[in-house]
C-alpha cells in the first residue's frame, strides 16, 4: 500500500490518533496511517463532509460499526475504533502492511501453489468470520485483500456500501466482481461474496477476471448470461471456483463448505444452502461436457445442448432458464441497454415499458405544442429538491433560519436530472406527479456518449437512442420540457474544444436531430438545444452549430446553464443568436450581419437558465493565472424564479436548469494542490452537494427567496 504524503487541508490529528500520511482515498473518505496514543499505527478512514448530508446517516453509520466490531479477527483487519458523534465521523481499523492481491498480481504475475491455495482458504474464513457476523461485505475484490506477512486480510468490510446507499437506480459494487443479483438489483447476501470470492480466486490464480474485461455494461452482460473463463486454476480449486460462480445464488456454497472442502483435500462432497441436503457435483477440470474455450474470443461458452448453465450430467449442478433465470436475464439485458456501449441488437430485451399511471384527464393534443407558449398561465412541477431539503432537516433544531432558507430553495421547481442507466421509472413518477399537481415538469437529459471531451465506442448511441425512446414513452402525450445534453454544442468532437476527441462535428448533429426527433414524436413535449453563453465559443459559432443540430426542428435553445451571467445579459445573448441563426437560415450565408434585416417570426425562442445568475458574473479581486469563474464563484446568489411570464417575445421562460446547491468540482485557479485559493476550502466533487455553497446562494438570492 502506498503511502503519501499529507496534502493541504488534511488534519494533522483525528480524535487521539495523529495523522501520519495517506493510504487512499475512495467514495467514501480518505484513509490515512496513523498513530494511536500507546504508538500503535492503524488506518483511519476519515468520512467525507457530504454523508453527512444524507437523512439518519450517523444512526446508519453506528449500527454498520457496531456489526463491523462482531466480526472475529480471523483473517480481516478488525474495526478498532470509530466516532459517530463527533464534528468529523471516521473509523479505525488495524493497519495491514503489504501490498493488495491486485497489486501483486499486476506486478509480479499470478499466484502459484501453496500462495494460492492459502489465498483462497484465508478468504473463505475471513468470509465465514464476517457472514458469522450477520454483516455482508457486498465489495470483495482484489484491492480489498491485502498481502501481509502474517497470511492474507479482507478490508473494507460491513461499511463500504454507505458511500453509495443513497444512490437511485445504482448497481452496487465492482462490476467486474460482482454477482448476478446485485446486476439485476436485487438484495446482495452472503452468496454475493461467495460469487465474488470465487471471481478473486480466479484472478488471482489467472491474472484476469473470470467474465474478462472491458465497457461496464459489456461485464455485466457476460456476469449475467456467460459461464466464466476458469483456464489456469488447479483441479480442486477449479471445482470450488465453477461451484462458487454459480448464477443462481441457491446453488452456490457457504464459505464454511468452502473451508471445509480446502481443508480436505477436495475429498467427499459439498453441501449448499437451499438444496435440502443435496450435496453438489461440479464438474472435474477438463470435462468436456462442461465447457471449452473459444479460441477466437477467449470467452467461455456452454458446449452442452439445453438451455442456461450447465455443470455437466451425472448429478452435477444444472440450473435452467426458468421463471427466475428470465427475469434476471431480461433485468440485466434492460439495464445494459440504458448503461451504453451495447449494441441496440441484444438477443434479450425488457418488453416496452408501460405508464402505471391513470390516463390523463386533460384532452390530448393532436399537434405539437409547445406548454411554454400556452396562453394559459404555466405553473412548474418538481418534487423538492433532495440536497436542499436534506439540508433543512439537518439544520432545523440547531439552526433554523438557515434551515429555513433550505426549505424555501428546495421548494422551489428545477430541472429533473435524467443521466442514469435507469430513469423510466423516476420520469413516469414525476409525469404522474406533474399531472395531479397540473404543473409542467422540466427535464435535463445529460447522457449523451461522448459529451464533454470523452471518448464512446461505436456501440454506445445506439443503447442512447433506445434509452432516450424509453423516456419518451413514459412522457407520451403529457406536457414536459426537455434540456437537452448541455455541453453538447459546445466541446463537440473535431473542434478546437475536443480536437483530440475521435469523431466529427457532423456526427454529433446527427446524433442530436435523430434525439430530437425521438422526443419531439410526443405532440406535449418541448425540446431546447444547448446555445451555451456570450463569448464561449462565440455567437457565430454556436448559431453554425444550432443549424447542424437541426434547430428548425426543436422548439429553440437554453443558455446560461454553465454561467452566472445576469437575466439581462443573457437575453441579449440570446436575442443576438437568435438573430444570427435566422439571417443564416434565410442567406444560407456564415457571417451574422448586425445591420441586416430579422423577421421576428422566423427567429427561434429560448430560455434562461436563471437559477444561480442572481448576483451576475464572478470578476476576482486577485489575480489567479487561471480565474475559472465558472467554478464555484464566491458571492454568487439565486436568481430569477421559474416562469414563463419574461416580458420577452422570444423569451419562452426563466428555468432553474442547474442546481443551486452543488459544486462545480475542485477549483485550483492555476495553483498547486487542491484547496481552492479564492474560498480557502478543498470543493467538494463535481455535481456534489455542498451545504456552504447553498446556504451562500440563498442568503445571496436576488430577489429574495421567499
Amino acid at each position: 500500500m502506498t503511502l503519501e504524503v499529507l496534502r493541504d487541508g488534511d488534519p494533522a490529528r483525528v480524535g487521539p490518533y495523529t495523522l501520519l500520511g495517506r493510504l487512499g482515498e475512495g467514495g467514501m473518505g480518505v484513509v490515512y496511517l496513523a498513530r494511536d496514543p500507546s504508538g500503535t499505527r492503524v488506518a483511519v478512514k476519515l468520512l467525507h463532509a457530504r454523508m453527512d448530508a444524507h437523512p439518519d446517516f450517523r444512526r446508519r453509520f453506528a449500527r454498520e460499526v457496531a456489526a463491523a466490531q462482531r466480526v472475529a479477527r480471523f483473517c480481516t483487519a478488525p474495526v478498532l475504533d470509530a466516532d459517530v458523534q463527533g464534528r468529523l465521523a471516521y473509523l479505525v481499523t488495524e493497519y495491514v502492511e503489504g501490498p493488495s492481491l491486485k497489486e501483486a498480481v499486476d506486478t509480479s504475475g499470478p499466484l502459484r501453489g501453496s500462495a494460492l491455495d492459502g489465498l483462497a482458504a484465508s478468504m473463505a474464513m475471513a468470509l465465514r468470520a464476517i457472514h458469522g457476523a450477520g454483516v455482508v461485505h457486498r465489495d470483495l475484490k482484489p484491492s480489498n485483500v491485502l498481502l501481509s506477512q502474517v497470511g492474507p486480510k479482507v478490508i473494507d468490510f460491513g461499511v463500504a456500501w454507505l458511500a453509495d446507499a443513497e444512490a437511485s437506480s445504482a448497481v452496487l459494487g465492482t462490476p467486474a466482481y460482482m454477482s448476478p443479483e446485485q446486476v439485476s438489483g436485487d438484495p446482495a447476501g452472503p452468496a454475493s461474496d461467495i460469487f465474488s470470492w470465487g471471481c478473486t480466486v480466479a484472478f488471482a490464480a489467472c491474472g484476469t477476471p473470470p467474465f474478462g474485461s472491458g465497457s461496464i455494461p459489456t461485464l455485466l452482460l457476460r456476469i449475467a448470461n456467460d459461464p466464466p473463463a476458469l483456464n489456469g486454476l488447479p483441479p480442486l480449486l477449479h471445482d470450488l471456483v465453477q461451484a462458487a460462480l454459480s448464477k443462481n445464488p441457491e446453488d452456490r456454497p457457504t464459505a464454511q463448505a468452502l473451508m471445509d472442502h480446502l481443508s480436505t483435500g477436495g475429498s467427499g462432497s459439498m453441501e449448499v444452502p437451499g438444496s435440502g441436503g443435496a450435496n453438489l457435483g461440479v464438474a472435474p477440470a477438463g470435462d468436456a461436457s462442461a465447457s471449452s474455450t473459444d479460441a477466437g474470443t477467449g470467452a467461455h461458452v456452454s458446449t452442452e445442448a439445453g438451455s442456461g448453465t450447465d455443470a455437466g450430467a451425472g448429478g452435477k449442478a444444472r440450473m435452467a432458464a426458468g421463471p427466475g433465470r428470465r427475469r434476471l436475464l431480461a433485468t440485466a439485458a434492460a439495464l445494459l441497454v440504458a448503461v451504453g456501449g451495447i449494441s441496440a441488437a441484444l438477443a434479450m430485451r425488457e418488453p416496452p415499458a408501460t405508464s402505471g399511471r391513470p390516463p390523463s384527464t386533460a384532452t390530448p393534443p393532436t399537434t405539437s405544442q409547445n406548454p411554454l407558449r400556452s396562453t394559459q398561465p404555466i405553473t412548474f412541477y418538481a418534487p423538492e429538491e433532495p440536497g436542499a431539503a436534506r439540508q433543512a432537516a439537518l439544520w432545523k433544531d440547531d439552526r433554523p433560519a438557515d434551515a429555513e432558507l433550505m426549505r424555501k430553495l428546495a421548494r422551489i421547481p428545477h430541472a429533473i436530472r435524467l443521466n442514469q442507466p435507469e430513469v423510466r421509472s423516476k420520469v413516469d413518477a414525476t409525469v404522474t406527479a406533474a399531472e395531479q399537481a397540473g404543473g409542467v415538469p422540466v427535464f435535463l437529459v445529460s447522457y449523451l456518449p461522448g459529451n464533454e471531451c470523452r471518448q464512446a465506442s461505436a456501440a454506445a448511441m445506439p443503447a442512447y437512442g433506445e434509452w432516450l425512446a424509453g423516456i419518451a414513452r413514459q412522457i407520451g402525450t403529457s406536457r414536459a420540457v426537455v434540456i437537452l445534453e448541455p455541453g453538447s454544442l459546445v466541446r463537440v468532437p473535431g473542434t478546437e474544444q475536443c480536437p483530440t476527441q475521435q469523431g466529427s462535428p457532423e456526427q454529433r448533429y446527427r446524433d442530436l436531430r435523430q434525439a430530437v426527433q425521438t422526443l419531439k414524436a410526443n405532440p406535449g413535449t418541448a425540446v431546447y438545444l444547448d446555445g451555451s453563453q456570450d463569448f464561449w465559443p462565440g455567437t457565430e459559432t454556436m448559431a453554425e452549430r444550432l443549424i447542424g443540430a437541426g434547430i428548425d426542428k426543436a422548439d429553440g435553445f437554453f443558455v446560461n446553464t454553465a454561467g452566472y451571467q445576469s437575466t439581462g445579459k443573457s437575453v441579449e445573448y440570446g436575442k443576438a443568436l437568435s438573430a444570427c441563426i435566422s439571417v443564416r437560415l434565410r442567406s444560407g450565408g456564415t457571417a451574422c450581419p448586425r445591420d441586416a434585416d430579422v423577421d421576428p417570426a422566423t427567429m427561434p425562442h429560448f430560455v434562461v437558465d436563471t437559477s444561480r445568475n442572481g448576483q451576475g458574473s464572478w470578476t476576482p479581486d486577485k489575480h489567479y493565472e487561471d480565474p475559472q469563474t465558472w467554478c464555484n464563484p464566491p458571492g454568487r446568489g439565486v436568481g430569477d424564479r421559474p416562469t414563463t411570464e419574461t416580458g420577452e417575445e422570444l423569451v419562452d421562460a426563466y428555468l432553474w436548469i442547474a442546481r443551486a446547491g452543488t459544486s462545480s468540482g475542485r477549483c485550483r485557479r492555476g495553483t498547486d494542490g487542491e484547496r481552492d485559493p479564492e474560498r480557502g476550502v478543498v470543493s467538494p466533487p463535481s455535481g456534489e452537494w455542498w451545504a456552504d455553497l447553498a446556504l451562500e446562494r440563498a442568503k445571496n438570492a436576488n430577489p429574495p427567496l421567499t
